[in-house]
């Protein structure tokens, strides 16, 4: 990893820039602690306003765009539409602080017909994970769906020494079993892949994807894949594995007067993050596929 500066920036055009944003996690709520839930109304605004003056094909939003209600939503997803590009979500596990009946509604709130999918931009493949495929929080208690992943969950946690925490989640055999088929297929097209989750793949405090170890085969065994994106950790973080960069990125919900979210361009060989208020701005080499 480099600070950015001009030197470290090259002639190239990237393949593809675009914004990001994690953890707005907005709420009609009193502040706890760092948490002050209301002032990510005001926060997100200025970032959409400031992304939209650039020249970007998209945003990501990589989870808790909520952190409670589902009429949260109706107060924060209209905000998006000043971008004037896309707008692609990852489900996080607030989302699912909701009501029950709420629950299955989520996705199709987000824009989503697919808790994990695949689109594609100036070349790129990004692969949007739902990393609370598999979690105790998900789905309505007493539904089939939610017997189904406490199932796979106590067979997924069997050897922890301590028991998985609330808010992880992992992915289900269902979900791995497609993301082998869609590196492959990047593999296959010389397609370069960015993964993205809420929960990292990787974590310095314990908050990763459950089933991790699996996830990582998968990637390791695909060199389409540049560098994995997170959020769920509010100070962010960075680990490289096989030479794969495992980012996250640092949450817009923090103290009144703090911001954080990113302009991010991919080039062959480096990715560059262009931060804003907490996210650092650097210069991240990344593995090239044999061609």
């Amino acid at each position: 990893m480099a600070t950015l500066s001009a030197a470290g920036i090259r002639a190239e055009a990237p393949l593809v820039s675009f914004g990001l944003l994690t953890d707005v996690q907005y709420a009609n709520a009193e502040p706890e602690g760092e948490r002050h839930y209301r002032d990510s109304i005001p926060k997100l605004k200025a970032a959409v306003e400031d992304l939209a003056k650039e020249k970007l094909s998209f945003t990501l939003h990589l989870g808790d765009v909520i952190d409670r209600d589902y009429s949260s939503f109706a107060a924060v997803l209209p905000l998006f539409g000043g971008l004037g590009h896309p707008l692609h979500f990852v489900l996080g596990n607030h989302e699912y602080s909701v009501d029950d009946e709420k629950k299955p509604l989520v996705p199709a709130m987000l824009g989503l017909e697919n808790d994990y999918y695949v689109f594609r931009s100036c070349g790129v493949r990004f692969v949007m994970l739902d990393t609370n495929d598999v979690s105790t929080y998900k789905y309505p208690k007493g539904s089939p769906e939610a017997a189904v992943a406490v199932a796979a969950l106590e067979k997924m946690t069997a050897g922890f020494i301590s028991p998985p925490r609330p808010w992880n989640g992992g992915l289900s055999a269902a979900q791995l079993v497609w993301l082998e088929k869609e590196l492959a297929a990047a593999d296959a097209a010389k397609e370069p892949v960015i993964v993205c989750g809420h929960h990292p793949i990787l974590s310095e405090d314990g908050n990763q994807v459950l089933n991790s170890a699996e996830v990582l085969a998968v990637i390791k065994r695909h060199p389409c894949v540049r560098a994995c994106f997170s959020g769920h950790v509010h100070d962010g973080g960075e680990r490289t594995i096989d030479g794969v960069p495992h980012i996250t990125f640092k949450a817009l919900l923090y103290v009144p007067e703090t911001t954080s979210y990113s302009v991010v361009r991919l080039f062959p060989d480096h990715l560059v993050i262009e931060g804003r208020g907490r996210e650092n701005s650097r210069v991240i080499p990344l593995r090239v596929a044999d061609r």
